[in-house]
């Protein structure tokens, strides 16, 4: 599976650490290597930009973040110097934060920017997944694991300072997050014998709980993200085959109801999708073998199937988020 899909194990963990990218569908797969492990190529930006709405698509090989014009997928910058980037976050003023998993960091850019304006430092593990509450403007950062052991979440309020830990001690691996629009925070992730898991941090709650799903099982952790009407859940390992897909599913305290199937057609693994009325966006990490190849793809939501725009040129997709203009 992709990144963070080949960790279903905790016996994975030793490999983890060091890559992100072991014990994919049943076998140890080796480390990814860098792309480009001694590029210090600087961060750059159409001039254009800064009036598009954007998509950001993290590539945890080569290091780097790639931005594209939306929904068009033109290729408008790249931003350098990560150590693994993986999930990403955006805000209604159009900022994206993008967790660096191996530097224990989350950065925060200004739509079409190309120098973090704001660094948060990890105190606790390897961040994974990031959210930002409508609401409160916090940031909920995932830890996919922490230097101890199970991971967790991590609230910045206001998108600064020193993080508040919560956890749901039935749940060991947190891999990403997603606001609704009353303020309560859904993590997906897995238990530590490796069965999926969603919890839920209620807007004013101090702790987690899990949320019960029906409706479909799902194996591997992916997308939680909010539509406005339902909850977007990401599998990447659809049905237990070698696809992705995404559920619908309608929310209720501690209850989830799977109420429609999202199919990403020809896909292997979406680790995560960003949400626009009508589409949705995010990488393809190419490692089922055969002749496909890692991409980066728009669909149309909610009907889903074969990609709308898909264009070549990423090497290990992991996380995606979309950044409309200030002033569109």
């Amino acid at each position: 599976m992709g990144i963070l899909g080949r960790l279903p194990h905790a016996a994975c963990l030793a490999a983890a650490v060091a890559s992100l990218a072991a014990c994919g569908y049943g076998s140890p797969q080796p480390p990814l290597a860098s792309v480009n492990p001694s590029d210090s190529a600087a961060s750059w930006m159409s001039p254009a930009a800064a009036a598009k709405s954007l998509l950001y698509v993290s590539d945890a090989q080569a290091f780097d973040v790639y931005v594209y014009s939306f929904p068009d997928l033109k290729l408008t910058g790249k931003l350098t110097g990560f150590k693994r980037p993986e999930g990403e976050c955006s805000d209604a003023k159009g900022d994206v934060w993008i967790t660096d998993n191996q530097n224990e960091q989350i950065l925060g850019y200004h739509h079409g920017g190309t120098r973090a304006v704001a660094v948060l430092n990890d105190p606790l593990g390897y961040p994974a997944g990031c959210a930002i509450d409508p609401h409160s403007g916090d940031l909920a950062v995932t830890n996919l694991f922490d230097f101890s052991g199970n991971g967790g979440v991590l609230i910045y309020k206001k998108a600064a300072g020193t993080p508040r830990p919560y956890t749901n001690p039935s749940q060991y691996f947190y891999y990403l997050d997603g606001y609704d629009n009353k303020g309560d925070l859904y993590v997906s992730g897995k238990t530590s014998s490796g069965s999926y898991m969603l919890s839920v941090l209620a807007r004013g709650k101090d702790s987690m709980s899990t949320v019960s799903i029906t409706g479909a099982k799902i194996f591997v952790p992916g997308t939680v993200q909010w539509t406005g009407s339902s909850l977007l859940l990401g599998d990447q390992r659809c049905g237990f085959a070698k696809t992705s897909c995404l559920y619908e599913a309608a929310v209720s305290g501690t209850s989830a109801r799977i109420t429609h199937r999202v199919p990403l057609t020809g896909s292997c693994d979406v680790v995560q999708v960003a949400f626009e009325k009508g589409r949705i966006a995010g990488g393809d990490y190419w490692s089922c073998g055969g002749a496909g190849h890692n991409s980066t793809d728009v669909w149309a939501y909610p009907r889903g199937g074969r990609p709308t725009k898909a264009v070549a040129g990423i090497h290990a997709p992991v996380g995606a988020a979309i950044s409309d203009a200030p002033d569109l």
